[in-house]
């Protein structure tokens, strides 16, 4: 039988399900018995003495595997475990060895990342099965693989709330479906609603379900109507009773405190929901299905993993294809000196910009940098500063440090294939014909930076099975020499550097055209045999000072306009997710009337002319005019809040959530308009009255806003004096 992999999961303890979808559309489901394993090591007359005690309740077997990267192979205890009792079962070996005698391995490695790995399976490849063997009749290098035959539906409710926000036992009035452009409304009794989706569902045979608050709201939802109406209501292929209890948590990442819904998942059919998946928001399906193969994880759970979690299953798949076992809890000591500590931990290079207006300005932009780094000077934990390679190992400058030769370590193992991938996909957007390619090709590149941008910042995670400090302190070093070496190139050249970030370098020479930084780029990828970018070449761009510090620059605040007729901004009020949509439609139509100047003269005016565009914005705020959808800002909470001691506006829209009985958690965002007299509306749209907000705090925002784009040109006083004359 052949088919594209379209699911795989549990259902029993030791048997999985995997649906395929043939060529003629038919869906086929597999049954296959297999279990998840741990592994236990150990001295081996304690593994034998273990071996007995379990024995009675578990499959065994003694294999050779490496408990250490780069280490010999040992003896250790394989247990086939049931799908749900790996911990409890590690626990108790731990609990018997005295937590002395035995460690415990794989014990956190998702069970149907395991079971893909162990057959060598990725999501949407298209395989050919028999007799308990699995054969891949494309490969996970495709660029141009086939994902047409994925039917796609859009799942909508409407409801009659009883009260401001919606219920559980609210009654269901409309399903809404929207497959291929074409939708589907269904209007009648609750019974005939449910019951009727189910079939459509199946008549339809439709492979993915995306919904908006699916698992926080939208799916238990149904599930209790259904059960309410005793309705029989079948979402995924398989019958189920999901819980109805929705499961979150918080947590924090990379600076900010993020919210996630456990996910309601469907057998044999895929559910997303595009509010609870950062990658769908991100990339779309295109990014999802790209991040499903290359890491190997069922869809489902792809669309909802952190992108650290998905990178983490490369290193793993690697891993297992190695024999190499995947510590519970890693455990590395390192120590290092104050003195040490400040020379080695200095992140990337930064030459700051002096805040004006510069002209006739080159982007240069290393392509993934950071990871190219890795895989070409095979950085991994494993790598830095072996024993077998400390006379004659690469150097890292700086630091001192030698990484092996021998040993091709893990995490370049597994950045090879979206490296290489990603920038396959940028040549194939760039060189595509067709808009609808050239948007496939564009969002499977940009889930592919996710994953190489997490990998170096696992490389420092304390909790990462395949990173160390000092491998994360040596990409920083060997950036750094990187860009130091570009610099020499550029000034060798004749251009100077105005300034420099991390992997980006903004250079000028006088009346260097685009040919002329080309050839420049060219000689960079010669000298250094790395990747390098050409942005473009911008008419002017403004370098930002600090609002607290005029004499200080802000290193990723910028706009400009380039010669391609295109806009490239950083850092203003207009990329800012809190940021009232008028702010934004008022910052961009500024930015859209000054691309339009050639020279420093025309460039004042245009900022004269947005003066204007300004003057009619604050008439709206004034009178009245501006909408409730231009109005609302969207933030969120870094903590409870109750655990807020100043009155942030957030905060106080989020308790008046909960004095509604809607909770809020840390991660979460809020949705709010500043009123008139109360300081806050949280309620739904369709209570607020036109005009009833609060002037003085939205002309703040749209000056401050205005401020940003024409205070490098124009001065401030031209813009205080529009507020204080209206």
């Amino acid at each position: 039988m052949r088919g594209w992999l379209l699911d795989v999961h549990p259902i029993s303890r030791d048997e999985v399900a995997v649906w395929m979808k043939r060529r003629d559309g038919r869906i086929e489901v597999e049954k296959i018995k297999w279990m998840p394993r741990i592994y236990v090591a150990g001295p081996f007359d304690k593994l034998v003495q273990l071996s007995k005690i379990i024995s009675s309740k578990y499959e065994l077997e003694f294999v050779e595997k490496n408990i250490h990267p780069r280490g010999s192979l040992e003896t250790v205890l394989e247990v086939k475990v049931p799908f749900g009792e790996r911990k409890k079962l590690a626990r108790e070996v731990l609990d018997i060895g005295s937590y002395r005698f035995y460690n415990v391995f794989n014990v956190d490695l998702p069970s149907m990342q395991e079971f893909l790995y162990y057959y060598n399976l990725y999501p949407t490849a298209y395989i050919e099965y028999s007799r308990n063997t699995f054969k891949i009749l494309d490969n996970v290098k495709d660029f141009h693989y086939d994902t047409s035959w994925i039917k796609i539906a859009y799942l909508d409710v409407k409801i009659s709330p009883s009260n401001l926000l919606p219920s559980f036992h609210d009654k269901l009035t409309e399903v809404s479906l929207k497959i291929q452009g074409e939708e589907i409304v269904l209007d009648s009794s609750e019974e005939f609603i449910l019951g009727e989706l189910s079939r459509i569902l199946d008549s339809l045979d439709i492979d993915v379900i995306i919904t908006e608050c699916g698992d926080s709201f939208l799916i238990p939802y149904l599930y209790y109507r259904s059960r309410v109406n005793n309705v029989k209501l079948k979402l995924g292929r398989l019958d189920c009773s999901p819980r109805l209890e929705t499961v979150s948590k918080s947590y924090f990442s990379y600076g900010r405190v993020y919210h996630k819904f456990k996910g309601f998942k469907l057998r044999g059919r895929i559910h997303i929901d595009s509010s609870n998946s950062m990658l769908y928001q991100e990339t779309g399906m295109d990014g999802v299905l790209e991040i499903s193969r290359v890491c190997r994880i069922p869809i489902q759970d792809a669309s909802r993993y952190t992108i650290g979690s998905c990178m983490s299953s490369l290193q793993y798949y690697e891993a297992y294809k190695l024999g190499i076992l995947l510590p519970w809890i890693p455990c590395r000591e390192n120590y290092m000196s104050g003195r040490h500590l400040n020379i080695a931990d200095r992140g990337g290079l930064i030459l700051d910009a002096k805040p004006e207006i510069y002209w006739n300005i080159g982007e240069i932009d290393f392509k993934s940098l950071y990871p190219m780094l890795m895989y070409r000077y095979n950085i991994s934990g494993e790598t830095i500063n072996c024993e077998c390679c400390r006379d004659n190992g690469i150097k890292i400058p700086e630091l001192g440090y030698n990484i092996c030769r021998r040993w091709r370590g893990v995490v370049p193992r597994a950045i090879e294939l979206p490296l290489e991938k990603r920038l396959q996909y940028k040549k194939l957007c760039r060189e595509a014909d067709d808009p609808y390619l050239r948007y496939v090709y564009g969002r499977r590149a940009d889930a592919l930076k996710w994953i190489l941008v997490t990998a170096f910042g696992y490389l420092g995670f304390r909790k990462a099975k395949f990173g160390s400090r000092e491998a994360h302190l040596s990409v920083c070093a060997l950036a750094r020499d990187i860009l130091l070496k570009t610099i020499k190139i550029v000034e060798e050249s004749g251009f100077k550097v105005v300034h420099g970030l991390i992997d980006s370098l903004w250079i000028v020479k006088e009346d260097a055209v685009d040919d002329d930084y080309i050839k420049l780029v060219e000689m960079i990828e010669d000298r250094l045999k790395l990747p390098v970018s050409y942005e473009g070449r911008y008419k002017w761009i403004i370098f930002l000072k600090s609002k607290v510090n005029p004499f200080k620059p802000v290193n990723n605040r910028y706009f400009g306009a380039l010669f391609n007729d295109t806009l490239k901004y950083r850092g203003i009020e207009a990329r800012r997710r809190d940021t009232p949509l008028i702010v934004k439609k008022m910052q961009l139509q500024m930015l859209e009337k000054l691309s339009k100047a050639d020279t420093l003269r025309e460039l004042k005016e245009k900022a004269l002319e947005c003066l204007e565009l300004y003057r009619e914005y604050v008439k709206m705020i004034i009178l009245g005019r501006a909408s409730i959808q231009d109005l609302i800002i969207t933030k969120s909470l870094s903590r409870h809040t109750g655990e807020y001691v100043n009155r942030v506006l957030h905060a106080t829209a989020a308790r008046k959530l909960e004095s509604l009985g809607y909770m809020i958690e840390p991660g979460q965002s809020v949705r709010y308009v500043v009123t008139g007299g109360r300081w806050i509306s949280a309620t739904p749209p369709q209570l607020y009255r036109m005009g009833e907000y609060n002037t003085r705090e939205y002309l703040k925002m749209l000056e401050r806003a205005a401020e940003t784009i024409l205070e490098p040109i124009i001065g401030r006083e031209k813009i205080s004096s529009i507020t204080l004359n209206m």
